[in-house]
């Protein structure tokens, strides 16, 4: 699928100027589209195992709402920029999905972007201990998307999931992608 025919098919929220009254943890997300080969592609992160805080999930540059972000789209560009060193430069905002709200208290404002073609970032941080592209057609693809059982809070459950060579796309980072593609289709 080329990155511009994704483009032309978004009906997404417009972008909000300023900061939303939430209770609970505001934050922001950058969900980065980008040409490669002439298809689109997400960009998307592995956080390292060593952190406190989804140690070694796949997820999206981004994070918490801070004093001086005015919006959601300074949050995404900041944090993205602070996670992998890409510049907001590169970087055009095209509009946000609906906010998603987590069992943790986490209330997530996904930030759709283009990245332009010949942007450079780092593959390794503090935070990240890889970034990676999948083609949006893959995750377009439903035979790709896996029920795996797991545990939580002592229960077995089934998370619908789908398998990278970087480990298991999951959770929040799954759902906005399903939310992004469902806006696709």
């Amino acid at each position: 699928m080329k990155l511009e025919h994704v483009i032309s098919r978004f009906r997404l929220s417009p972008l909000s100027a300023s900061r939303c009254a939430t209770q609970g943890v505001e934050s922001a997300v950058l969900v980065p589209l980008i040409d490669i080969d002439n298809g689109a592609h997400i960009l998307l992160c592995k956080r390292h195992a060593k952190l406190r805080s989804h140690p070694s999930q796949i997820c999206f540059p981004g994070g918490k709402v801070e004093h001086g972000d005015h919006s959601a789209v300074d949050t995404a560009l900041r944090e993205t920029f602070e996670e992998i060193s890409l510049s907001r430069s590169h970087i055009s905002a095209l509009g946000q999905l609906p906010i998603h709200n987590t069992l943790s208290g986490f209330h997530i404002t996904p930030i759709v972007a283009r990245v332009q073609k010949y942007a450079t970032w780092e593959h390794q941080s503090n935070e990240v201990d890889s970034v990676f592209t999948i083609p949006l057609s893959a995750l377009m693809d439903p035979i790709q998307w896996q029920s795996y059982p797991c545990r939580y809070r002592g229960k077995p459950i089934n998370i619908n999931g789908f398998m990278t060579s970087h480990g298991l796309l999951w959770g929040a980072t799954a759902s906005i992608i399903k939310k992004l593609t469902s806006t696709l289709s």
